[in-house]
């Protein structure tokens, strides 16, 4: 535009210059020349004088000389056109590029949003994990207190089970104790050894209790040091995310502060009719500023100030925009400048945490050598107590039981002199049961009892009016011929004789010291039919736990016939003897039916045994009994 502009203005000034020279050569020379206005009722030039010679010279058509083309002018003409060609092509491709840049705007748009969509993601993503992350804590937390609270109900259960055997050790050495406290000094003296060491044993129990206490305050203390230092590992994790985090937005706020937006392209100017009539009308106002003079200077240096004022205003805009970005980087560098301080503070109470913790660790392994070092030199001493105390005690059983065989075979001697003096038969037993047969053992030596028929059978013991394991009234007797022995019995008071065979094997079940009075023990009646006196069969001999109560006791059982049997136990606490008679009237038909399915002797034990109940079992008075 400004070339046309230019080759407007050189053609005007060609035409006046040939113009002015035809004037010389015609009317003579003069210095002033007459500008044509610009635009109808346009005013003179300035310094220009009027003449209406010169006006009618001008309104002549000479000036057309100026509109006669030469070569030069055709080809200014030709490439006038060829650049006019060449900026509408250069516009197009401009309108092209304008194009291509709103795509590219709108894809960048879309990228934004995209972008601002994958740090919404990434941000729920993140939320999710420290999510994720303080619930893996929870349960790491709950499974610590856990096994924390199974390990003390573990040592709590041992502890427990410990002080059970120690207290059922102090009440059979109690036991013991009262037993021979009627004896001699030797033994009250042993009484009271044995107090000292049940009193020692129950300070080693106290100690080995404050031991067990000061471990458990030591362990409480050592759990909340850890609970604190988790606590402290966590605040320290989440300073050092908010530092990350700090520490990525002075990054960002630092990128945003060097950031130089990029200048806009000046593509090549539209070269349309309304631009041209615009810088047409552009350039006549320039040139009535410059026709007005001083005054159209005026204006322009208005414009102009006013325009720098608003540049300024701009620049220190901007400029107090960059000192806020400065400012908040420094904001940004001393925050994170106190974060790390905290941090290391962080640091060194949790290393401080460390150290006490080892030091607590230490002290407890410190401790519970010792303990476990004192436990072991007193379990050793009395362990050697127990011993020496077992061996007195079973060299003053085996003394007690050598005097009462000697007592025993004593009274055996008398009986068999007062029945050689006497003449008569066998004295009965006194008193039945198993202790009057035990005093009738020793029959006559050599001759027949009771009118046994048949064979070289003597009678060796005998009961009268023996009361049976089943509640019956019982008259026994045993006869022996060589190594066979035969028990008779009828039921009183005069009952049908029955004869029951005692093969080798029940001999070796019966007390050796005393084994008829034994077998009177276990004889009893199987109602059949056919109605007979048997004896027992052993079924088991065990210990078992006893419920509700869960009494330790040693249990036998034996069997006379499918509903009736007999139990009799010791309770391993008390030392007392328990019995139970199960017959018809007591047997529940579940009992029964579980009974009958049993195969095995130990089967049918196992089933009276879980169906035995304990009565008071532990106290002053009490027995068993059967469930439901």
């Amino acid at each position: 535009m400004n070339r046309v502009l230019s080759g407007y203005f050189d053609d005007a000034h060609r035409g006046l210059q040939r113009q002015s020279k035809s004037l010389a050569a015609g009317v003579g020379s003069t210095s002033q020349v007459q500008l044509p206005p610009l635009r109808p009722g346009g005013g003179a030039g300035v310094g220009v004088e009027e003449d209406p010679s010169a006006w009618g010279l001008l309104n002549e058509s000479k000036s057309l000389g100026s509109l006669e083309f030469t070569r030069q002018e055709a080809l200014r003409g030709v490439q006038a056109d060829q650049y006019q060609q060449a900026l509408q092509t250069s516009a197009k491709l401009a309108r092209k590029v304008k194009a291509l840049q709103d795509q590219l705007s709108v894809t960048s748009a879309k990228k934004e949003a995209f972008k601002a969509q994958a740090q919404r993601l990434e941000r729920e993503f993140r939320s999710g994990r420290d999510q994720n992350d303080a619930l893996q804590k929870d349960l790491l937390e709950a499974k610590r207190e856990a096994d924390y609270l199974t390990k003390e109900a573990q040592e709590a259960i041992q502890m427990m089970t410990e002080m059970r055997k120690a207290h059922i050790a102090e009440v059979k050495l109690l036991q013991r104790g009262l037993a021979a406290r009627g004896g001699s000094d030797q033994t009250r003296n042993r009484v009271n050894e044995m107090a000292d060491l049940v009193d020692k044993v129950g300070r080693a129990v106290v100690q080995r209790d404050e031991a067990i206490r000061d471990k458990t305050q030591m362990q409480a203390q050592l759990n909340k040091a850890l609970k604190d230092l988790r606590s402290s590992s966590d605040d320290c994790a989440k300073f050092r995310k908010q530092n990350k985090q700090l520490s990525d937005s002075l990054k960002e706020a630092r990128r945003k502060g060097q950031y130089a937006p990029p200048k806009p392209s000046v593509g090549p100017e539209d070269d349309s009719d309304a631009e041209f009539e615009d810088e047409l009308r552009q350039f006549e106002k320039r040139f009535e500023i410059l026709e007005e003079g001083p005054a159209g200077l005026d204006v322009l240096a208005s414009n102009l100030s006013k325009d720098k004022q608003n540049l300024e205003k701009k620049v220190r805009a901007q400029q107090d925009t960059i000192k806020s970005l400065n400012s908040t980087i420094d904001n940004w560098k001393q925050l994170g400048g106190q974060k790390d301080q905290q941090i290391q503070d962080l640091s060194a109470k949790l290393e401080k945490v460390m150290r006490d913790h080892a030091l607590f660790e230490e002290q407890i392994a410190q401790k519970q050598r010792e303990i476990a070092l004192q436990v072991e030199e007193e379990r050793a001493a009395l362990e050697a107590r127990i011993s020496e105390l077992e061996l007195e005690c079973d060299n003053a059983r085996a003394d007690a039981d050598g005097m009462e065989k000697a007592s025993t075979r004593l009274t055996r001697e008398l009986v068999k002199v007062h029945e050689q003096y006497s003449g008569g038969a066998p004295a009965p037993a006194a008193g039945g049961g198993a202790s009057g047969a035990g005093a009738a053992g020793g029959g006559t030596a050599g001759g027949e009892g009771g009118g046994a028929p048949g064979g070289n059978w003597t009678k060796v013991a005998s009961a009268d009016n023996a009361e049976a394991k089943t509640g019956e009234r019982l008259k026994l007797e045993v006869y022996k011929d060589g190594e066979a022995v035969e028990l008779r019995a009828r039921e009183a008071p005069d009952g049908e004789e029955f004869r029951v065979p005692v093969d080798a094997g029940l001999l070796k079940e019966l007390d050796e010291a005393d084994p008829w009075a034994d077998l009177f023990g276990r004889a009893g009646v199987d109602p059949g039919p056919p109605r007979r006196v048997v004896v027992g069969t052993r079924l088991g001999e065990k210990e078992v736990q006893l419920q509700p109560s869960g009494a330790s006791v040693l249990l036998t059982a034996y069997r006379y016939s499918a509903k009736r049997f007999y139990l009799a136990g010791m309770d391993l606490l008390s030392q007392k003897m328990l019995s139970l008679a199960v017959t018809e009237s007591n047997l529940t038909q579940e009992l029964e039916a579980k009974i009958r399915g049993c195969t095995t002797d130990a089967a049918v034990f196992d089933v009276l045994a879980a169906a035995l109940r304990a009565a008071g079992v532990g106290g002053g008075g009490g027995g068993l009994k059967l469930a439901g």
